[in-house]
């Protein structure tokens, strides 16, 4: 498959809401186990730029060369010095280039990135975090809540959450929930303006349905322990309604 953010790159940002709240939850769950980060699938590299912010030497990988040149070009325009503890990298989620206990904390966000990838898969990037991880380092994920997913109508319109100027977008979601499968397909259509310059994409993914019992036997199989989970980035407890799947766990020694 190609790069599945080539054209959805160019305005996905628009899609978040202020990532304040996001960036201070991360910051205060995660800060305990130290300050080497890493962000897998990092996207556009709003959050870890914030969190380099705060004194977290942060690496930020990701798949899409699409999103990363946003990141880049992000990265370039902080002329803040903080702004150096952030480098980027291009990876697979299931292969770090970096020595065994290289990180203190590793988060897996944006808004459900995880849920992109297929059994296989997801339990590599899982065994490979745990191995990144120093004995005792902590493991952030946010994942989508599969009782929401499942309730999502057939088709959504979606109007940007945080319009930029200059840029024009709509986005339309046709979506199918495979309950055999655990699948959740969809089919997103935009067309936008960005400066003059017109543009539209058509993609189609799935999202696997995980549910928290089937993450939480995946997190101990790949070497993690002591899982919590959250409901929302105001620490709330997790239930069929919350907006999200927030999650922490400990990478076990031995």
């Amino acid at each position: 498959m190609g790069d599945l953010y080539a054209e959805w790159a160019r305005v996905y940002d628009c899609y978040y809401p202020d990532r304040s709240s996001e960036v201070e939850f991360w910051a205060g769950l995660g800060g305990q186990y130290g300050h080497q980060w890493l962000d897998l699938m990092c996207g556009t590299a709003e959050v870890s730029l914030e969190l380099a912010r705060r004194g977290y030497r942060v690496l930020g990988v990701d798949l899409s060369p699409a999103m990363l040149a946003v990141a880049a070009e992000r990265l370039a325009a902080a002329a803040d010095y903080p702004a150096r503890n952030l480098s980027l990298a291009q990876g697979e989620a299931g292969v770090q280039p970096v020595a065994d206990g290289a990180f203190d904390f590793a988060l897996v966000g944006g808004n459900g990135s995880f849920n992109h990838l297929n059994g296989l898969h997801a339990r590599a990037a899982l065994r490979e975090l745990c191995r990144v991880l120093r004995p005792g380092g902590g493991l952030g994920m946010e994942l989508v809540n599969p009782h929401l997913l499942k309730e999502v109508y057939p088709v959504r319109r979606f109007a940007p959450l945080r319009p930029a100027p200059g840029v024009w977008v709509e986005k339309v979601s046709h979506n199918h929930y495979d309950q055999a499968a655990g699948l959740f397909q969809i089919r997103q259509v935009a067309q936008y303006e960005i400066d003059g310059d017109r543009g539209e994409y058509e993609v189609d993914f799935a999202l696997r349905v995980w549910e928290p019992d089937e993450i939480r036997a995946m997190l101990e199989e790949a070497g993690f322990g002591n899982v919590r989970y959250y409901g929302g980035y105001g620490l709330q407890s997790f239930d069929m309604w919350s907006s999200d799947l927030l999650l922490v766990a400990e990478a076990q020694s031995g």
